[in-house]
């Protein structure tokens, strides 16, 4: 009997320790894939450090009080329908959302369509009213880098509503993001665009 006792209990350990050592590495899995600069497009992922050429593409990106996931869509019908998610930089619940869109063509329309949000596992999903207030849209009207503003999202018992930052704020928030993309998007081709702005911004602080 204590020698099927003592089987018993070193079968129990063998697998807690297999289970252990694969959520460490299911976790390890979920950090790397985190840092690696991967959003979406129309459901597949892709790598931002690969994409985009300044002289042709737009370059969006934002920020957003609470930590995020967010999905957007091609809200223009003339052309081609597109959803997408943006990079999400990982940090602290304070820090909020910096993201960053793949790059994309110039002159497409896009509307946040929802956003999602995990504050001590109470999980939040957000749909933006139509109409102009309560939501982030931006049209992606020039080439090389666009800041899309700075937001938070403010409840009222259940319901929820984006807000832009004050203006005066906006310079520091942009900076942030891009102090964060500058990290990824080393040695690419908006290295040069990125740190450049970031001068000018640094230079308006003084």
């Amino acid at each position: 009997m204590q020698k099927l006792l003592k089987k018993f209990y070193l079968l129990t350990v063998l697998i807690l320790t297999v289970c252990l050592a694969a959520s460490c590495t299911m976790l390890s899995g979920f950090k790397k894939l985190s840092e690696t600069g991967h959003a979406s497009i129309n459901g597949k992922k892709v790598n931002l450090k690969t994409m985009g050429d300044p002289e042709k593409d737009c370059l969006a990106f934002g920020y957003l009080k609470i930590p995020t996931e967010q999905l957007y869509i091609q809200s223009d019908p003339s052309k081609e329908p597109i959803y997408t998610t943006p990079f999400v930089f990982q940090g602290a619940y304070s820090d909020g959302s910096i993201f960053c869109f793949p790059p994309f063509k110039t002159d497409l329309a896009f509307q946040l369509a929802s956003l999602r949000n995990v504050n001590f596992n109470v999980i939040t999903t957000f749909s933006p009213q139509l109409g102009a207030e309560g939501k982030i849209a931006f049209v992606t009207h020039k080439k090389g880098l666009m800041f899309i503003g700075a937001y938070d999202f403010v409840t009222e018992g259940k319901a929820g509503m984006i807000v832009p930052l004050a203006r005066k704020d906006s310079a520091q928030y942009e900076l942030k993001c891009l102090l964060k993309i500058k990290k990824l998007l080393q040695h690419t081709a908006w290295l040069p665009l990125i740190e450049a702005r970031i001068k000018e911004l640094e230079n308006e602080k003084k």
